[in-house]
């Protein structure tokens, strides 16, 4: 049964645009209701913000969201809104830093009783829910922006390590050992940008990459179902704002 939940769960992940807009949905021969936030007290603005995204822009508090220096990225929670209305699972999705990561999870904790249970064919059933949560200095460059130089600061990274292992004039150990120092420094650069765009299919793919010249072929076959999934969705920042739970919570 736990297998099944987990299978809507993705589904409704996968088909989140249909989800948004129609409420209610046929899986096979299962008509499929998503879990609601049902709060009607949250305030909630004339943009299409969710009800459970002004609930954690309204109580995610301030010392909890900022540690030393403020930090941006998106966070993105997934977690169970089980038959009974309980939460559980909480995993995350797209880390930004513990401090915001965990502040996040702490306020949809405090939701718990909030939420209506999914169902399928009018039974309660658990079911996987996502919520992102965008940090956001308003006086920085946009999170395109920085995303982008992150990676073509990988892309770099990784032609130079190519151009290092076809270097015939470096001692075989010289050109392995830096090369592999450039491709790892490479999917560092590419994890940071995720930090800002989380469901970008070209960052799984040239983590794939890198991770196929180091040889690490479990994280490349992940990168690569990641990429397909992605872009089976094609969420972009904007649909992601649109039609998916999207908090935002300014740093000033």
């Amino acid at each position: 049964m736990k297998r099944v939940m987990l299978f809507i769960g993705m589904f409704l992940l996968a088909l989140g645009l249909m989800a948004q807009s129609k409420k209610t949905y046929m899986l096979g021969d299962q008509h499929v209701v998503p879990p609601k936030f049902v709060v009607e007290e949250v305030e909630k603005p004339a943009s299409n913000t969710s009800p459970i995204c002004c609930y954690i822009q309204e109580n995610l508090p301030l010392d909890k969201r900022i540690k030393g220096n403020a930090t941006e990225g998106t966070v993105a929670i997934e977690f169970t809104v089980n038959a009974d209305g309980t939460l559980s699972d909480f995993i995350v999705a797209n880390k930004v830093s513990y401090e915001l990561d965990q502040s996040v999870i702490d306020c949809i904790k405090e939701s718990e009783g909030m939420w209506k249970p999914g169902e399928v064919n009018g039974r309660p059933s658990a079911m996987e829910k996502r919520v992102y949560v965008r940090f956001d200095d308003p006086d920085n460059v946009s999170f395109e922006t920085i995303a982008r130089s992150r990676y073509f600061a990988a892309i770099k990274r990784f032609q130079k390590g190519q151009n290092i292992e076809n270097n015939n004039l470096l001692e075989k150990h010289k050109q392995e050992r830096k090369a592999q120092r450039l491709y790892k420094n490479a999917i560092a650069q590419l994890n940071d940008a995720t930090i800002y765009l989380p469901n970008d299919p070209s960052l799984a793919f040239w983590k794939a990459k890198n991770y196929e010249q180091l040889g690490m072929f479990k994280e490349m076959t992940e990168m690569m179902e990641l990429r397909s999934h992605l872009l089976s969705m094609r969420l972009d920042e904007r649909k992601l704002h649109e039609f998916y739970d999207l908090a935002v919570i300014y740093l000033k």
